[in-house]
């Protein structure tokens, strides 16, 4: 009988046919995976009410930041709301104060002619300018002015015509 050194094709074939079918087997994950079809099932399904759960926190934590950014926004809104309001209900005491100066002015006799006189208000400080026929009359303007509901300051700068 004659031996060969060399293999013949066919062995080849089936050397490299067992290799290539053991190294499927070794890397296949359906190899590795004995679990039944219903196990597998009940696997994703925990998986996916895991991925759920997480997903569902997610969101939780997303309502909550937006709850807590729109109660900031809310509180903001009311201190401006309420910053306006007193800027608002200061400049209406302003002209309130300068409206009744103005009538008590234009009533007292002592004063002599009150439309020669400017009076402005701000924060409760009132201004008068203009003229006035006597140093009483000066002094007399001062006096009503302070004399009104409201009055923090009187800057009197009435002066005497000659």
């Amino acid at each position: 009988m004659k031996t060969s050194k060399n293999p013949s094709p066919q062995t080849m074939r089936l050397v490299a046919a067992a290799i290539i079918a053991l190294s499927l087997a070794a890397c296949s994950k359906e190899a590795d995976d004995t679990r039944s079809p219903g196990k597998k099932l009940d696997d994703g399904i925990a998986k996916m009410e895991q991925q759920s759960d997480a997903l569902k926190a997610d969101v939780q934590r997303g309502a909550n930041d937006a709850a807590l950014a729109a109660s900031a926004a809310a509180q903001s809104a009311r201190q401006a709301a309420n910053d306006m309001r007193e800027q608002v209900g200061s400049d209406l005491t302003d002209v309130g104060i300068s409206t009744t100066v103005k009538a008590r002015l234009a009533a007292d006799s002592a004063i002599g002619q009150p439309s020669s006189i400017k009076v402005e208000a701000t924060q409760g400080r009132v201004v008068l300018r203009g003229t006035v026929a006597t140093a009483a009359a000066v002094a007399r303007a001062r006096e009503i002015a302070l004399g009104v509901q409201g009055v923090v300051a009187v800057d009197n700068q009435l002066t005497v015509t000659n």
